[in-house]
């Protein structure tokens, strides 16, 4: 590896599940927030210097993961018969996975060093789905040993988790599946975390939630990106708990999309109701994987910086503290594409709302505990912020109940869709 860690010991990793099992944390415990970024050919077809220049614009970004395939072979419906070689010339086996080739693994040595000098962490995929189900390249032995391989090769790397799958379902081909986690678990003891990449609406719940293996569940929902909230609380509130991640939505600038085209305020509908539902979000940027000419331009799209924002609106509160709480609209919910989210602390004292249209919303003002509630408008798309007023609760009034409190909230003027914060005060 080419580069060290100017700090290790600030570095992150490796993560690992919350005692609760809502969500992830870091080696010292604290609450880790997951803003992915999708990179499938990062590790085979991006040079050197394109690597970088990724990491570090992801970086800047506040971004916190990065998925990329290590044996890639172009992507659903462009795989080639073998994963092809990285840029170096280099393929990820000899004769077959049981067998690694060393010397294209130095590449992802590399990458994983410059990753975490950056504060990124990489979810990596061992392979694409295609080569387990399609060509059947893998079976149970192979897998097994291709997973025991990795992870012992990586197993003091801090910032990795390893994401089976790859855009494929695992009916038929579960036994394989299975092989390569427990090769996985195998090589590193358990040192990192794993889940499973599936295809278009489906999550790794419905057929792997029980498994000892799978750590946190993993959706895609591609087109389908109306149905995220939904799919995401199905998965949050599922026994045993696991953290939930919407792996791959609708990538931004994506042509292919039924339900398009992907805009900026698609992209931010589907990381904020993935948060409001209880889930951890995924960014895609179509040209991250197609590598079009001049894909580099693409690093700064209008949706990859919102997510900065993003992020910035939703940690500048204790996020591990707020739970999906729809209780706090009384009115103008909507469903679907124009769904209106929201979350509350469990003591009561705070509450988040996502507003994902130019609506009205009647707000449950009594369902903040405290005596009043002060109201703050923030803009998902430039984190514009406008006081929106405090207001009486109808909470501890001296009477036996509580006064039935609820004030409508417009979104303002211009603004494609609002998030309001409420943060309760004597």
């Amino acid at each position: 590896m080419t580069e060290r860690l100017s700090n290790p010991d600030a570095y992150p990793g490796p993560i690992a599940v919350s005692s609760d099992g809502r969500g992830f944390v870091d080696v010292q415990g604290r609450p880790f927030f997951w803003l992915g970024d999708t990179a499938w050919p990062l590790f085979a077809q991006y040079t050197l210097d394109e690597a970088k220049a990724y990491l570090d614009n992801r970086s800047r970004k506040g971004f916190t993961v990065v998925q990329g395939v290590l044996a890639w072979g172009g992507g659903t419906g462009f795989e080639e018969a073998a994963p092809g070689p990285n840029w170096a010339g280099h393929r990820p086996w000899l004769e077959s996975p049981a067998a690694p080739n060393p010397v294209y693994f130095e590449n992802v040595d590399d990458l994983l060093r410059i990753a975490a000098s950056r504060g990124l962490i990489l979810a990596m995929l061992p392979t694409w789905g295609y080569y387990v189900n399609d060509v059947q390249t893998f079976n149970t032995e192979n897998a097994f040993a291709y997973g025991r391989w990795l992870g012992s090769r990586y197993k003091e790397a801090p910032n990795v988790i390893w994401a089976s799958g790859g855009d494929r379902v695992p009916t038929g081909f579960e036994p394989v599946w299975r092989a390569l986690a427990m090769g996985l678990r195998a090589g590193d003891g358990g040192a990192h975390l794993i889940t499973y990449h599936p295809c278009g609406w489906q999550s790794s719940s419905y057929f792997f939630h029980c498994e000892n293996w799978l750590d946190f569940n993993m959706i895609e929902t591609w087109t389908d990106w109306p149905m995220i909230y939904p799919a995401v609380a199905a998965d949050a509130a599922l026994a045993p708990r696991k953290p939930v991640v919407l792996g791959e939505p609708a990538y931004e600038d994506g042509p292919e999309y039924p339900l398009g085209p992907i805009t900026p305020l698609i992209v931010r509908r589907q990381a904020w109701w993935a948060f409001m539902a209880g889930g951890f979000f995924t960014y895609g940027q179509d040209q991250m994987w197609r590598m079009d000419p001049g894909w580099t331009s693409a690093f700064d799209t209008p949706g990859a910086g919102q997510m900065t924002i993003f992020k910035s609106i939703v940690t500048a509160h204790k996020w591990w503290e707020l739970f999906p709480n729809q209780g706090l609209l009384a009115g103008g919910v909507s469903s679907e594409r124009t769904l209106n989210a929201a979350c509350r602390s469990a003591d009561g004292t705070r509450g988040m709302i996502y507003l994902s249209s130019q609506c009205h919303a009647l707000v449950k003002l009594d369902r903040i505990a405290t005596r009043n509630v002060k109201v703050t408008w923030v803009n998902p798309a430039d984190g514009e912020e406008r006081d929106a007023g405090t207001f009486a609760t109808g909470n501890r009034t001296g009477r036996g109940f509580p006064e039935s409190t609820a004030h409508w909230f417009s979104v303002p003027g211009h603004w494609e869709d609002a998030v309001l914060i409420l943060e309760g005060t004597e």
